[in-house]
């Protein structure tokens, strides 16, 4: 059984805001997760870590959205770092050369 789509937010390290995400990063998924990622940095935070461990799945939707999120905080002077990739996220990492 696939795990439900879920993002917590982790003690902080280093400064970075901590995002732990579960399930599915499907194109309805990837929205949740951008507008998480937005509201963070609409508060100030700029640099953010987004733990993949537990993601089962991720859609080019999920694959944009991350392209989409690692830009917009870079041109904001912060930065967004994938950590953990799970199997199927280091897959598709891998595949499309990221």
């Amino acid at each position: 059984m696939a795990k439900e789509f879920s993002i917590t937010e982790a003690p902080r390290e280093h400064g970075a805001v901590v995002l732990r995400v579960t399930g599915r990063l499907d194109a309805r998924n990837a929205q949740a997760l951008l507008r998480t990622c937005r509201d963070h940095q609409e508060k100030g935070n700029r640099n953010l870590v987004i733990n993949l461990a537990e993601v089962t799945f991720v859609a080019s939707s999920g694959v944009g959205t991350l392209l989409a999120l690692t830009e917009e905080l870079g041109d904001a002077g912060g930065s967004v770092h994938l950590v953990a990739l799970s199997d199927p996220v280091n897959s598709v990492v891998e595949l499309l050369n990221l």
